[in-house]
């Protein structure tokens, strides 16, 4: 099982610890999809070819609970679970782990309209009682508590302090929807209530990005747990200032990018300009995240999730971002 000792992720076997830098990759799919036929194989290849040490999973809890049309008698809520236990078989018996992701919640609202929002809400606390409970102390899972937190002031107004709320929860409105956002700390504690002593992942503001406002009266505590590993996730159109938007706190915590890529130079992504030639931007990254100690999951090993590893389930790497990944995964995961 896995251990956060200060600022460093520990291996513990027995009565032997070794630290180690958790390398590898997203396998994004089940977060959109009940069904995913080649999910597994999938994450066999990136595991056993491409030596990733760790996949993180992406997943929605309406799915998780068999909320959405199209699932039914044949393709339930249970059978989605089963598939995310085989996909924990798979990455275990390979001595590697897996990190699950709570990717896409609903606002608090039963209405097969699963997606991304700002914060969590009263069913992401029902999906940490239940996943927690499933996969207590397994030596190989990690639990990713939300993807890509946000308070948007564009959407209604002004909310309040949004780290305030990124740790302690408050009323949000999204379009014309009003619900409670759930806290970090509220969530760890759901997690720590079912016994699971699992190491959390935690992302910070700005979809995911920021870490500095963790800090103070907001930073997070787990007293009962293997430790929290703080989560960002940068892309080549945030600012290049990483040391101040994500440094620091790595005194601390673990810092995981849970996230990257890059779409290539041509591309022109809706989430706006890329800063950096492809040729520039990943080497500049993966630099910075070997000389601080941290690790990573880099978006995505799916042809269709941009910024895309592979160019289709050939397994094949983009140019501009794939061969990157690969090159570093095999001269570091041996």
């Amino acid at each position: 099982m896995l251990k956060v000792k200060q600022n460093k992720i520990y291996e513990i076997i027995g009565d032997d610890e070794r630290e180690v830098r958790l390398y590898g990759v997203n396998r994004a799919g089940l977060e959109w999809e009940s069904r995913d036929g080649q999910i597994l194989d999938s994450i066999k290849y990136a595991c056993d070819e491409w030596h990733a040490n760790i996949i993180r999973l992406p997943v929605s809890q309406d799915r998780w609970f068999g909320r959405m049309p199209e699932q039914n008698d044949e393709n339930n809520a249970e059978k989605y679970r089963a598939r995310v236990d085989e996909i924990i078989d798979a990455v275990a018996e390979r001595g590697k782990y897996l990190l699950l992701d709570l990717h896409w919640s609903d606002l608090g609202l039963w209405n097969g309209k699963s997606g991304q929002h700002m914060m969590p809400d009263e069913h992401s606390l029902l999906f940490w009682q239940n996943a927690a409970a499933r996969y207590r102390n397994h030596p190989n899972v990690l639990f990713g508590l939300y993807n890509e937190p946000h308070i948007d002031k564009k959407v209604d107004g002004e909310f309040g302090d949004p780290w305030h709320i990124w740790k302690f929860g408050g009323e949000l409105r999204e379009k014309d929807t009003s619900y409670r956002a759930v806290g970090m700390q509220e969530m760890i504690d759901k997690v720590r209530s079912t016994g699971a002593k699992n190491i959390v992942v935690v992302g910070g503001l700005d979809w995911g990005y920021t870490l500095d406002g963790a800090v103070g009266e907001n930073a997070l505590h787990d007293p009962d747990g293997n430790g929290i590993i703080l989560d960002s996730h940068v892309y080549p159109w945030k600012r290049l200032e990483w040391e101040l938007d994500i440094g620091g706190l790595d005194r601390e915590f673990p810092i995981l990018v849970g996230e990257f890529g890059h779409y290539g130079n041509d591309a022109k992504p809706v989430e706006g300009v890329q800063r950096l030639p492809s040729e520039v931007w990943m080497p500049r990254l993966l630099g910075w995240i070997e000389k601080n100690g941290y690790s990573f999951t880099a978006w995505d090993f799916h042809p269709k999730a941009g910024p895309c590893l592979i160019k289709s389930f050939n397994n094949e790497p983009t140019e501009y971002h794939g061969v990157y990944v690969k090159e570093f995964l095999l001269g570091h995961n041996k």
